[in-house]
């Protein structure tokens, strides 16, 4: 038994000792402890009594507090001296801690790997690679040590501020700093500046300067500004970029505007592979770019689906752009109507994957897709982001280039794409190879048939559709789901080989009606039990009919 422990035992027994000299002493007259809990007054003799029996209590009293605060003392001494022996324990465990042993180069590559997990690096002592200093200061000078820790930096401007000069100087005094840590090594920089009110042309230039010092070393370069302000930020470009891989400009403002910024030019950027533009309206006839050298393009919108974007004729660019390996393209309003009866084949040779956005139908969409040619494409989505209903009725523009991708396609995606059964199983029923499949219809074609169509039968498999599906997809309306049909197709999909490893079913329904999703889930999850126990990855989900 501990002191500890021994003390408190001794503690206890004095207490136990003295306990009934308080609640039950024998020489306290019968006429007096009758008394107890009574409202009664004592006599006179007693009273005399009373005042003897208190005098020889109070005594007890403080020879047994005394022995109390020695025993509080001695086990308070115990205490800090196991506290001091806890301490030495815990340090001489860790001098055998296995880390300090592990060889440096050992803790840089994790350091390096911490900083990697990071989505993005910001100067915050809640987070790698400042978060790693304030371990021990051996960890401290190792971080410093390591250029690769500082090669990432994302720095956000306040929506408002009422003095922009002094958070800009103090925004790229820390940039300089961080910076200077990776010594001579390529770096990549996110400056962002949210909606608010419009940056000064002072603190711009104050920003606009830092960026072309650093211009030579930049690897990746991100910036998020309003028009304005990114007309402002755009001198790095007229100086050789070395270094410069992935340019991406995007504009912050999420409302319409008629300001843009000037075309792009890019003088001097031999390594230059990946760009991403995303304004609202767009004429990258006008840029001058080294398009033949990327293998990443993006041409986006980051505005609003309720006014329709601008840009001018997409096939202009993309058929400067031999090596392009994935693309993402936003199709809106053309600045300039092309002549849409003529259709010449652009062909990109190497592009992999393709990604189109819908802001608003037009002829271009069905010029852009008949011209359009991809032998090695893998992936492909199309989405809606428009909030227009009645003219996306039919949205089959897309289905003769998927198939003529049909051998090489492996993941296909439409969401809030219409299309009508006919022609959706007539495109599926030519891409054997298909992996991937995310049908997520409009409301106008929620009551589609597609789980019929995609149901297995052994003796058909080599003819079914899409019969190397891995995942599945899918958004119907509660008022056409057959329970029966889709346990049936989920378990013709999962017995088959390859076997179906993922199903995510989404059950809309309008506002009008009872709503009878709730128990289809249970229904359908309770019926799929034994597909999930042999590691089917299922989720059944409500859905809103126009989202």
């Amino acid at each position: 038994m501990s002191e500890i422990a021994i003390a408190q035992k001794f503690l206890s027994q004095q207490l136990a000792e003295t306990q009934p000299r308080f609640s039950m002493d024998s020489n306290i007259p019968t006429s007096i402890s009758r008394l107890f809990q009574t409202n009664c007054v004592p006599s006179p003799m007693d009273t005399q009594r009373i005042s003897h029996l208190l005098s020889e209590q109070n005594l007890l009293l403080s020879f047994v507090k005394e022995e109390v605060d020695r025993a509080r003392a001695e086990v308070s001494r115990l205490e800090a001296k196991e506290s001091a022996i806890m301490e030495l324990v815990r340090q001489l465990e860790a001098l055998r801690s296995p880390v300090r042993r592990m060889p440096t180069e050992i803790m840089a590559k994790v350091f390096d790997h911490c900083v990697q997990d990071e989505d993005n690096q910001q100067p915050d002592p809640l987070r790698a690679p400042l978060l790693l200093g304030q371990v021990c200061s051996a960890w401290r000078d190792l971080m410093f040590s390591l250029p690769c820790l500082w090669r990432t930096l994302k720095v956000e401007f306040p929506s408002t501020t009422p003095n922009w000069e002094t958070v800009m100087q103090s925004r790229t005094m820390s940039m300089h700093v961080w910076i200077s840590r990776a010594k001579t090594l390529p770096i990549s920089l996110i400056l962002e500046h949210p909606s608010g009110s419009p940056i000064t042309w002072a603190a711009l230039m104050s920003l606009d300067k830092e960026i072309l010092t650093l211009g030579c070393r930049i690897e990746e370069l991100c910036l998020s500004f309003s028009p304005l302000a990114l007309s402002s930020l755009l001198t790095f470009t007229q100086s050789p970029l070395p270094h410069l891989r992935h340019l991406d400009l995007r504009n912050s403002n999420p409302f319409p505007t008629n300001d843009n910024p000037p075309p792009l030019f890019l003088h001097d950027v031999p390594s230059l592979r990946s760009l991403s533009i995303a304004w609202g309206s767009l004429d990258s006839t006008q840029f001058s770019v080294p398009w033949s050298q990327l293998t990443q393009l993006s041409l986006q919108y980051d505005a609003s689906p309720h006014w329709h974007s601008v840009h001018n004729d997409h096939l202009i660019v993309l058929r400067q752009c031999p090596n392009l390996k994935s693309c993402s393209i936003g199709i809106g309003k053309t600045i300039i109507e092309s002549n849409l009866d003529t259709v010449v084949p652009v062909t990109l040779p190497a592009l992999e994957s393709l990604k189109v956005r819908l802001f608003c139908h037009t002829h271009y969409t069905h010029h852009f897709f008949d011209a359009l040619h991809a032998p090695k494409l893998h992936t492909f989505e199309i989405q809606n982001v428009s909030l227009a209903m009645g003219s996306f009725a039919h949205q089959i523009e897309s289905l003769p280039f998927i198939s003529r991708s049909a051998e090489t396609l492996e993941n296909l995606s439409f969401d809030t794409i219409n299309i009508p059964g006919v022609n959706m199983l007539s495109c599926l029923s030519q891409l054997h190879n298909l992996k991937r499949l995310r049908f997520l219809p409009g409301p106008l074609h929620l009551n589609h048939d597609l789980v019929n169509s995609l149901i297995l039968s052994g003796a058909s498999q080599g003819f079914s559709i899409c019969p190397q599906l891995i995942s599945l997809s899918l958004k119907c309306s509660s008022s056409c789901i057959s329970i029966d049909n889709v346990t049936e197709m989920v378990e013709s999909r999962c017995s088959a080989s390859p076997k179906l490893g993922e199903f995510c079913f989404q059950i809309a329904a309008f506002n009008y009606g009872p709503d009878t999703r709730d128990p289809k889930i249970v229904e359908l999850r309770e019926r799929l039990k034994q597909c999930v126990e042999g590691g089917l990855q299922l989720r059944l989900m409500k859905a809103k009919a126009t989202g």
